[in-house]
């Protein structure tokens, strides 16, 4: 009689695990994961495939070197606050975010995303990683620029 309970709750379990997966077929997926810009900077386009699932912009997460940090990579990620970013809606419904050396451009339909690199004058690569979210994880990427 056990292995009859086992069995039941067994069926009821992987049709739990089958009932509770998200689609994520139907999420938005970004063309780049990484964009690279060289010590002058430039203007570069990323594709997202849109799928059933809109996305929306989170934040920026920007990867500083920290001479001090004890890791052997030396790397601190901070993540920024809205106060931090200048965040603008055009009137042709394009939003764009800027953040002291780059500016996204995010256009309305959501399908383009155009990144805008400043020369690099610091002597130092820089990155950072545009974070974005749709029902599972959006079309987030990095962008590096050398030094």
């Amino acid at each position: 009689m056990k292995h009859h309970y086992l069995w039941a709750f067994s069926v009821c379990f992987l049709l739990f695990l089958v009932c509770g997966c998200d689609d994520t077929s139907q999420t938005p997926v970004i063309k780049q994961k990484v964009i690279e810009f060289d010590r002058i900077g430039g203007t570069k386009v990323n594709t997202v495939f849109l799928r059933k699932n809109p996305w929306f912009f989170h934040t920026l997460v920007v990867y500083e070197k920290d001479p001090s940090a004890t890791t052997c990579n030396k790397v601190r990620e901070k993540e920024l606050t809205k106060d931090e970013m200048e965040i603008t809606t055009t009137k042709d419904g394009d939003k764009v975010i800027h953040y002291d050396w780059i500016t996204f451009c995010i256009s309305k339909d959501t399908r383009i995303i155009t990144v805008t690199a400043e020369e690099n004058k610091t002597g130092q690569p820089r990155s950072i990683y545009f974070f974005a979210w749709s029902i599972v994880w959006g079309p987030s990427f990095t962008v590096n620029q050398k030094e």
